[in-house]
């Protein structure tokens, strides 16, 4: 079920940022003071974590309630880097999560959805085909090109994310066939070289397990195992978000490893789940 705002309706599994707008005094010369934006408290959320102490959430003045959701202020001004990160949120989901997550990014949904077509006839988004394209496609020009690509835009992601980009390391999810050769686990290295970030992969200390899809339900944070110890923020990397037990499970065991803040951040999110 959704809840209606009166600034947006609200989706419980992943939203955009609608819109933003940047105010300050009425003197031009002075900084930005106050950042107000439309869209879920997952993003407002990141906002806050990103700046500290150097912004806090008030509320939006009542003149102003029926285009937007929150409102930030910055007593001291507002740094430049949160105008990148608001585009960035603009054209990426942030996915309601639950501890030890501190937020997920997801480039897209899987699918487009159409009430005309049969679900399982839904056309990919451009993520979902990039997804689909790395993953499945046999080895050659095709598969390359795609792979490549999810890495230019996961490093954009990195860098453009004050949280993502200041992050120590980025952690891997162990793939069902526990060979270390998934299609998450070679975007999660990529990534980590192309971002300078140590990379750190999971196990599956019992060894293979059924794929995901028939598996939801039966994985815990007893499935992978970290045979280090993590100091800092980590950027928990994987390929398609449908439920969330793969990404929380492995979140558990990075914060049981010492991890601080956990990220994630997938291609994908289904659209069920």
């Amino acid at each position: 079920m959704r809840l209606v705002f009166p600034a947006y309706e609200f989706n419980a599994r992943a939203d955009r940022l609608w819109r933003y707008e940047i105010l300050k005094y009425a003197n031009h010369e002075t900084p930005d003071r106050w950042l107000d934006l439309c869209g879920p408290e997952t993003i407002s959320e990141q906002f806050l974590m990103a700046n500290g102490p150097l912004c806090r959430s008030v509320r939006v003045p009542e003149d102003r309630e029926s285009e937007w959701s929150h409102r930030l202020h910055f007593p001291r001004g507002m740094p430049g880097e949160n105008r990148t990160l608001a585009d960035l949120l603009k054209s990426v989901l942030s996915l309601t999560v639950r501890s030890p997550l501190d937020c997920c990014i997801a480039l897209d949904w899987y699918k487009i959805p159409d009430p005309d077509v049969d679900p399982m006839k839904w056309k990919n988004t451009e993520a979902g085909e990039l997804n689909y394209r790395s993953k499945y496609y046999y080895p050659g020009v095709d598969l390359n090109r795609a792979r490549h690509r999810l890495i230019t835009r996961f490093s954009e992601v990195i860098n453009k994310h004050p949280l993502y980009r200041d992050a120590a390391a980025i952690v891997s999810v162990a793939g069902h066939k526990a060979d270390g050769r998934s299609h998450g686990e070679i975007l999660a290295s990529a990534v980590a070289e192309a971002t300078g970030k140590r990379l750190i992969m999971t196990q599956t200390p019992d060894g293979p397990r059924a794929p995901a899809k028939e598996s939801q339900g039966t994985i815990t944070e007893k499935t992978f195992s970290l045979n280090e110890r993590i100091i800092g923020n980590v950027v928990i990397l994987d390929d398609v978000y449908s439920s969330g037990a793969t990404m929380h499970a492995v979140a558990k065991v990075a914060k049981r490893a010492g991890a601080d803040r956990i990220f994630g951040l997938s291609i994908v999110k289904t659209m069920r789940n």
